[in-house]
């Protein structure tokens, strides 16, 4: 187990091949965070910053680089801030931004989730105006031209998901509140065209990941840990899910359990192989090949934590 610190707060989001998206918080502001991961190891790291605070949410590899999104020049606040501006950027293989767009839509935006789609990508994230929160899709080319964006809600409260592809068709799953939370998934052509949409059970999914064609999603429900397939569900009392990773046998959950950070293993139903508890005080941010990425409490920071799982 490694652990790594770069300001008083420092939080691993996301992870495609080697290249690890997150944020940092040097003592005055946060930072967009890059980080390359060879094993339990970081061995190079870069940070793109501007005024007040910028985020690191999502990251795609492509053939030649990567897309990574975020948000941009806003104020974070326990409630999720105000201010952001949505964040999508292309890097070459070295680190370098080809491009970046920033994206205003209600006034308050994050890019959460990014899904190549051959010459370009379709992303997703939450939007604000200050009364309701939704969702937005949109697809984007290669060379940074955005070509749509669609607006949903907006409801009392909402929280992503990400998109995953089903039938050749992007879906965006997010968890809404109107008056219980439950879960929807919204199926959208190449066009951005809302063919359908479908609730899919009640709670709050921060995960979904698709295997063998079925839509598998992890979270929580009530105070318990949750993953839900169209088929089958297991719950764990007093956690929640934050990573998904389907492997040649099975699905490994990461997340939180009783305080502990912790990796569970599935077999393809519903039946629990493993359980395996890593640090304390902290959770699971991002699962990789053979390696668990998160956070902990530690002297008055939050430091990011890797582990070999």
């Amino acid at each position: 187990m490694r652990t790594y610190s770069f300001g008083i707060e420092t939080v691993p989001v996301a992870l495609a091949s080697d290249l690890l998206i997150g944020s940092v918080h040097d003592g005055k502001a946060y930072k967009l965070m890059l980080a390359r991961l060879d094993g339990e190891e970081i061995t190079t790291v870069k940070f793109i910053s501007g005024e007040k605070d910028w985020e690191g949410h999502s990251v795609a590899k492509l053939a030649d680089g990567y897309l990574i999104g975020g948000a941009a020049e806003g104020r974070a606040t326990p409630d999720g801030g105000e201010g952001w501006i949505g964040y999508i950027a292309r890097l070459n293989e070295n680190l370098e931004v080809l491009w970046e767009r920033k994206l205003e839509i209600l006034g308050n935006e994050c890019v959460y989730s990014i899904l190549p789609a051959g010459d370009g990508a379709f992303i997703a994230g939450e939007t604000s105006d200050g009364k309701g929160r939704g969702f937005f899709v949109g697809r984007i080319t290669l060379d940074g031209e955005v070509l749509w964006l669609r607006n949903l809600g907006p409801w009392d409260d909402a929280v992503i998901s990400g998109l995953v592809e089903l039938s050749g068709k992007p879906v965006l799953v997010g968890s809404l509140k109107e008056e219980k939370w439950r879960v929807k998934a919204f199926e959208f052509t190449e066009n951005g065209e809302l063919v359908g949409e479908r609730g899919l059970a009640g709670g709050i999914a921060l995960t979904a990941v698709r295997i063998s064609g079925k839509m598998i999603l992890g979270g929580y429900r009530g105070s318990d840990l949750w993953v839900r397939s169209e088929d089958w569900e297991v719950t764990l009392p007093n956690g929640a899910v934050t990573s998904l990773l389907p492997v040649e046998d099975g699905l490994l959950v990461g997340g939180e359990v009783e305080g502990k950070a912790a990796v569970i293993k599935l077999d393809p139903k519903d039946k629990i192989l493993s359980k395996r508890e890593l640090w304390a005080h902290g959770w699971v941010e991002v699962l990789g090949e053979g390696v668990a990425l998160g956070v902990r409490e530690e002297e008055g920071k939050m430091v990011m934590v890797v582990e070999k799982v």
